[in-house]
């Protein structure tokens, strides 16, 4: 009787469910004032609602909008007026050309910036290759690189494309973006492609090999995800988590950092056993122990690299064109900057608000505690 109530309880909310989806879907009447989202005329008779894709809002759109044939390629929405047309057919509306950047030399800056970006907030972990050749492409280029056999893959919504190539024993990373993206995206895509980049020349082609194909997406997500986190571009984080491309693996990386932070990721992207990651095989790794031969001859092996330290300490300090650098437990961060730190088993967040000669003042995130950091003088 249990098992027949809790079936009825379930067809029942399914029901009710549907009831509430069909509802959002009809059309309804307007009333006094009410406005199309799209040309902004008053409504009178029937409206519609419609999702934006991009800010996730129900706007209200008139009868003669919501059929009209062509929608903006960021948001989905009709366009009817100020809108700009790309030479590969894509329409943008007024709002979202204006975050585009229609420039290609613009979006090559760019580029060039979140290479820079990325090696900034990752010092500590990964170098990222510099022997990478940045295209800007439309769409109907993008799409016909991956028609190319064996570069076809599943993603509903293909942004950039990764190759490498090898010629004389020397290799050559080519990444294409697509025109036209707002600049958020843009940065998160080009970290991506950066990322693949970084898995070519530092995990084995053996692992490679091994690692399952959504689980190398997740991590090139996690790279742009976490770029955009530093960057507090809040409205592209949330696209990168509805991007469903990766089946899940997004999430689980972003879990994963958050618990063991980005070293133990980038141990599991090189020597971990699983082909993709869950919930708690981030430590399971087989990380061979480095040869070393000494003057005699013998060999011997180097053990894993020492624990990170248990509290927070400032490494050093570093001055780039007068750009000052505090690194406090072997992750860099300029005045201003915000991140998270290795301590112990642990991750602490925390704000670097001043860096001295010899010093740096920092604030925990969590608490709001306020510290001042000074080099060890052994260190200086």
């Amino acid at each position: 009787m249990q098992m027949e109530s809790g079936i009825r309880q379930s067809r029942s909310h399914r029901f009710a469910f549907l009831l509430v989806s069909l509802f959002l879907l009809l059309p309804f009447i307007a009333i006094a004032g009410d406005r199309c989202a799209i040309c902004g005329e008053e409504m009178t008779g029937t409206i519609y609602l419609l999702t934006d894709k991009l800010t996730r809002e129900k706007k209200h759109l008139c009868s003669d909008c919501v059929h009209l044939s062509e929608a903006c390629f960021v948001c989905g929405m009709p366009v009817r007026k100020d809108y700009v047309r790309l030479p590969d057919g894509r329409f943008l509306c007024a709002r979202d050309a204006k975050q585009a950047v229609l420039n290609v030399s613009d979006a090559k800056s760019i580029c060039s910036e979140v290479r820079e970006d990325l090696d900034k907030l990752f010092s500590r972990f990964v170098t990222f290759p510099t022997n990478v050749e940045i295209a800007v492409v439309d769409r109907v280029n993008l799409l016909a690189l991956f028609k190319i056999p064996g570069n076809d893959f599943e993603c509903p919504n293909v942004l950039g494309y990764f190759r490498a190539t090898t010629n004389h024993h020397q290799v050559r990373h080519e990444i294409s973006l697509m025109s036209a993206l707002r600049a958020a995206e843009l940065k998160a895509t080009c970290a991506h492609e950066y990322s693949h980049a970084w898995v070519f020349d530092n995990v084995s082609e053996e692992r490679r090999q091994a690692l399952g194909r959504d689980a190398q997406e997740g991590f090139c997500e996690l790279v742009g995800y976490l770029l955009m986190d530093a960057q507090r571009e809040d409205e592209q984080k949330q696209a990168v988590l509805r991007n469903q491309y990766t089946h899940g693996q997004i999430d689980l990386f972003i879990q994963a950092e958050k618990r063991f932070g980005f070293n133990e990721i980038v141990d599991w992207m090189k020597y971990g056993v699983d082909a993709e990651l869950d919930a708690d095989n981030c430590r399971d790794v087989d990380i061979p122990r480095a040869k070393r031969v000494s003057a005699n001859g013998a060999s011997s092996y180097l053990e894993k690299p020492s624990p990170e330290p248990d509290k927070l300490v400032l490494k050093g300090i570093s001055w780039i064109a007068s750009h000052p650098l505090a690194i406090i437990n072997n992750q860099s961060f300029a005045p201003g900057e915000s991140g998270k730190v290795r301590v112990g088993t642990t991750n602490v967040n925390i704000r670097c608000l001043a860096v001295q000669a010899n010093s740096a003042r920092i604030q925990i995130t969590a608490s709001g505690e306020e510290m001042e950091l000074s080099l060890n003088p052994m260190e200086k």
